[in-house]
């Protein structure tokens, strides 16, 4: 999974440096975690299968199967997906930095494909999750909405 577009460029405050192409962690993002619970399930296993021959620290989850389907099934039944609590920030492969964000992220869904995931990130000390997605949530579930119909308007041409 890797970065496909991004605004922090663009944000008033300072966050983390990203850019388009970065990889990112499949089992401890939120936009891992969203693209993982609802994606088919032939294809979460291909890629779950992939991540459990990794000897990278962050893919640990992919051999613990239980407790990744717990969690994604928590994901589905919320509706968002949430960074893993151990998920400090950092890019995937790289050592982990304290970046001081959360983020919600919810699947781009065409049907049963899923074509990426989005997220809204804050910093951790301005809200809760929980309050940030009874405010929030329904604005990126619409923005990913109107991504999906853009991409399939670009595809029908």
């Amino acid at each position: 999974m890797e970065i496909r577009e991004t605004t922090r460029a663009r944000s008033p405050i300072l966050l983390q440096e990203e850019r388009v192409g970065l990889q990112v962690n499949w089992l401890l993002t939120g936009v891992g975690r969203a693209y993982l619970a609802y994606c088919p399930a032939k294809e979460r296993q291909e890629i779950i299968e992939m991540l459990r021959t990794s000897n990278k620290a962050e893919d640990r989850l992919a051999r613990e199967p239980a407790r990744l389907n717990a969690i994604l099934a928590e994901v589905r039944a919320r509706g968002y997906a949430t960074r893993d609590p151990t998920h400090v920030g950092g890019w995937y492969g790289k050592p982990p930095h304290a970046d001081g964000l959360i983020a919600i992220a919810v699947p781009l869904r065409d049907g049963a494909r899923v074509l990426g995931s989005i997220n809204i990130v804050w910093l951790r000390t301005a809200f809760s999750v929980e309050a940030f997605a009874a405010r929030d949530l329904e604005d990126l579930q619409d923005a990913a909405a109107e991504i999906v119909s853009s991409a399939r308007s670009r595809r029908a041409r």
